[in-house]
């Protein structure tokens, strides 16, 4: 599939198409919630949205396109929710509350995306989409590593994007079955979000203190 195929066909110019995309890409994150990647088409698309197919197809050319659009809005609303990080370039802030809050807001950012887990894992579905779950992480960590190095540790650069990469990995896969235990049991949830903070401010001790 080439990269032209994941580009939308069309961008709205009017009010009315830009609702018809939104609810499109809205209603593309409840299915996708509800009967995962595997089950996911346009044709049921279509039908939930109780719009014509034709309609999808003229603004998305396949699946992969809508899934794409969704990636993209994901990555844009975490690294949002993650700007925080920038904090940690001031010594006088306490880095450990921090990486807390940077957890509080990309949890409140998860809960309020429809689909979230399911468009993680759309993430792995083509290298196309893989590549922006790339960039994200090489974004966010090249704003950790800058900040860090302004709050004064003397750590490598290299090291530090090491450190960093390594983290927020950690934390997403970990997020990840919370987000997943809390469908059924609010309480594992909180626990497993507790630990990731644990666990965080264990790990990222060893370079900020």
């Amino acid at each position: 599939m080439t990269d032209t195929d994941l580009h939308p066909r069309m961008v709205p110019a009017q009010k009315r198409a830009e609702e018809t995309v939104r609810h499109i890409l809205n209603t593309s994150a409840q299915l996708l919630d509800e009967v995962g990647l595997d089950g996911f088409n346009t044709n049921l698309l279509a039908d939930r949205a109780a719009l014509r197919v034709g309609t999808i197809y003229r603004y998305f050319p396949n699946k992969l396109a809508i899934l794409r659009a969704l990636v993209q809005e994901h990555a844009k609303h975490m690294k949002a929710a993650l700007a925080i990080f920038s904090d940690l370039a001031d010594p006088t802030k306490e880095w450990q509350a921090i990486i807390c809050a940077s957890i509080d807001n990309y949890v409140n950012a998860a809960q309020q995306q429809d689909g979230f887990i399911a468009i993680r894992r759309a993430m792995q579905a083509a290298p196309e989409l893989r590549a922006i779950e790339k960039k994200l992480v090489r974004e966010l960590s090249e704003l950790i590593v800058e900040a860090i190095i302004e709050r004064g540790v003397k750590v490598s650069k290299e090291q530090l994007f090491h450190v960093a990469g390594t983290f927020l990995t950690a934390a997403a896969a970990t997020y990840d079955l919370a987000y997943l235990k809390g469908k059924k049991n609010k309480r594992a949830e909180a626990g497993i979000i507790a630990e990731l903070k644990l666990m965080s401010s264990s790990y990222l001790a060893n370079y900020l203190t």
